[in-house]
């Protein structure tokens, strides 16, 4: 099954992924503040305002995908595994970024909670590999039930 493969596959490289998700990052940051200077109320901006104006936008779009990816392998290899929860960490360490970029520990509670949550549902329920793609019916329902706590075993438990 490709749940247990991925489980045990070789531990990230954490300077590696942070590279690669940093660049990423600063690759949508270059894409979103190229529409911050598109749609700027001042008109007439050139490609290089987009650097100069919005080099914000591209730093901290890059600073939370080198972040999320550094957190992300450093949980792996702490835990051991790599499933949901690393997502999930990561995902708060890179939300509570986005709040704090607003000077609110309430928001960076908040990002934390959301991106939390977004991230660790994101790669529970198959991410961008389709979990499910190559398992037999017997195997998704597995999968399944591993991840969904029946009515039967919520009462057993009480």
């Amino acid at each position: 099954m490709e749940s247990k493969k991925k489980q045990s596959r070789e531990p990230k490289e954490w300077m590696a992924e942070t590279a690669k998700y940093t660049l990423a990052g600063a690759g949508v940051g270059l894409f979103v503040s190229a529409f911050q200077t598109a749609y700027a109320p001042r008109k007439g901006g050139s490609a290089l305002d987009v650097v100069k104006k919005y080099s914000g936008t591209i730093g901290f779009m890059a600073a939370m995908g080198g972040i999320f990816a550094g957190v992300d392998a450093a949980v792996a290899q702490v835990r051991g595994k790599d499933d949901y929860v690393n997502n999930a960490v990561a995902g708060c360490a890179a939300g509570f970024i986005a709040g704090i970029r607003q000077r609110s520990i309430p928001a960076a509670l908040g990002g934390c909670a959301f991106f939390a949550t977004v991230m660790g549902t994101y790669e529970a329920t198959g991410g961008f590999e389709g979990k499910m793609h190559g398992m037999t019916r017997e195997e998704r329902e597995e999968h399944r039930a591993k991840l969904i706590a029946s009515v039967d075993d919520l009462k057993k438990h009480q």
